[in-house]
């Protein structure tokens, strides 16, 4: 158990109770694997926002937030009409990244999916590593972490990796940042998988990497690969340069 309750009265944390609707769910009526980054996501950017640390803050000192890493540990899938609860908070004040971690739980604090994003603030014209002290990111008071923040190095070779097929950067892809969602690298590396298989195929843990950005307009190719008992996806663009890798595991 979590207790979401004492979390709630920090500062830095932000918790909102949340509804499973239908925009949260895949074929099995359940949370859905690009629904639930897509929730983090959400919760991890209005916590910046609380804490006056979004990208609409530290624009006026010259810099933009990206993710460039994640992983989530899933223990239960809920339905749609479920209530949950988020609550986010960084973890940490590194040089040049910081840990964001959010939980969703029950309303009585029960695990159902716990993430940690590693998240760097970049200038916005060199578009290099920005310092956190330059955009005077919180330096004490965070909350013990509820998932580490170590990240792993993908085990499979290039020869395991199958393309599985190509797509277009569409304007719909784009976001405020003019190049692809974080989310949208999701959805297309679950393309690997049928919609049969998210009826049965519980997930029990997730890692993804973010590698560059892709702009509107540029051909992207999905591949997959089956390595020691979980997937591998990978994109590349049109000249093999990655974007975006991903490792999923199943229960």
């Amino acid at each position: 158990m979590i207790d979401i309750y004492s979390l709630s009265k920090n500062p830095l944390v932000f918790q909102k109770p949340r509804t499973i609707t239908s925009a949260y769910i895949d074929v099995s009526g359940k949370m859905g694997v690009a629904q639930t980054v897509l929730m983090v996501q959400d919760n991890f950017t209005e916590n910046f926002g609380k804490i006056k640390q979004d990208n609409f803050f530290v624009k006026e000192k010259g810099g933009y937030w990206v993710i460039t890493k994640a992983k989530f540990k899933f223990f239960q899938r809920p339905f749609w009409g479920d209530k949950v609860v988020t609550t986010s908070f960084p973890a940490n004040n590194g040089l040049i990244r910081t840990y964001e971690n959010t939980a969703v739980t029950t309303v009585d604090g029960e695990p159902i999916v716990l993430a940690v994003q590693e998240a760097c603030c970049l200038d916005l014209n060199r578009h290099r590593p920005m310092k956190l002290s330059a955009v005077d990111f919180p330096t004490e008071g965070f909350p013990e972490q509820v998932l580490d923040d170590k990240f792993t190095k993908f085990e499979p070779s290039a020869e395991e990796y199958k393309e599985i097929y190509q797509q277009r950067v569409l304007p719909q892809h784009i976001d405020m940042s003019h190049h692809m969602n974080n989310i949208e690298y999701v959805k297309l590396a679950m393309n690997v998988f049928a919609a049969a298989d998210w009826e049965l195929c519980i997930p029990s843990e997730m890692e993804v990497h973010f590698l560059g950005e892709s702009l509107e307009g540029m051909l992207l190719k999905i591949f997959r690969a089956d390595h020691k008992g979980a997937t591998y996806m990978k994109i590349e663009d049109e000249t093999g340069r990655q974007v975006f890798e991903m490792k999923i595991k199943m229960k």
